[in-house]
């Protein structure tokens, strides 16, 4: 029989001694736990960005917005598709995120994930494009109008574009694959490269950042354009241009996150 917190406590006294034991043992332990993933993320990990060069190619991708956070479960559905393992995502799934996400509302950012592939890619191509004729199906029979974004990817059509092979400033970072490593690249990863590309590309450069990911090496690579950002829009406003068409959402709810944590996590509400 499973027991929550609540009913493992209902019979102590708030403040019991038990109670607080209990409280200190699960503070420590979820602590540890978030040290972890934040030290094996890369959080105090210098930025060190080279110049290189970034493929080029053929990307087929799925177009969004919504939390970059969201990125992870989108590639996963793009490999899905193609019965990828996940040795095989390097260098050939990308995601490129347009906008700046930390000066973005969340549901507003836009990106997109999909393969980058050469002529040797032509049957992947065409395996991904083909599905498009099923997706239109499930358009049809969808009646959600606000989906979940797992609902949503398989709504969302596979469209193509050629992306120019071009110099680039070049990060690599470590990967968990988990919501730590999603905002180490939204809070600082993709601000840096934006900086460097908008300091160090050409003049009226349009910076953006493109990644792919090597889950078995727990690495990324990250790719901002320093030349021909705008090759990179997707046939899309710059971030600046987007961002001022935009309704303006309330920023960050403290409060209401707290008590979202709260819920999830009952002895937070020692800290009250």
């Amino acid at each position: 029989m499973l027991m929550n917190y609540h009913e493992l406590t209902m019979n102590e006294a708030r403040d019991s001694p038990a109670r607080r034991k209990q409280f200190l043992v699960i503070c420590t332990v979820m602590a540890g736990m978030f040290a972890h993933s934040v030290l094996t993320a890369g959080a105090f990990n210098s930025i060190d960005i080279k110049e290189g060069i970034f493929p080029g190619g053929t990307f087929v991708y799925k177009f969004t917005q919504r939390d970059y956070s969201a990125s992870g479960s989108l590639i996963e559905r793009i490999s899905d598709d193609l019965f990828l393992r996940k040795k095989d995502h390097g260098d050939l799934l990308y995601s490129l995120f347009l906008d700046d996400g930390v000066k973005m509302p969340g549901r507003s950012s836009r990106f997109a994930c999909g393969i980058l592939v050469d002529k040797t890619g032509a049957d992947m191509k065409k395996a991904l494009l083909d599905k498009n004729k099923e997706i239109r199906e499930l358009q049809e029979e969808n009646v959600d109008d606000d989906p979940s974004a797992l609902s949503l990817w398989k709504l969302l059509n596979y469209e193509e574009v050629s992306l120019p092979s071009v110099d680039a400033a070049v990060v690599q970072f470590p990967y968990t694959g988990g919501i730590t490593s999603i905002l180490l690249l939204q809070y600082r990863i993709i601000p840096a490269l934006r900086k460097y590309a908008k300091e160090k590309g050409e003049a009226d450069n349009v910076p953006v950042v493109i990644s792919t990911c090597y889950p078995k090496e727990d690495m990324c690579t990250h790719y901002a354009p320093l030349v021909q950002g705008k090759d990179f829009l997707l046939g899309l406003p710059d971030s600046e241009t987007y961002f001022a068409s935009i309704p303006q959402e309330p920023q960050f709810d403290i409060k209401g996150t707290w008590n979202g944590m709260k819920k999830m996590f009952p002895p937070l509400r020692w800290l009250d």
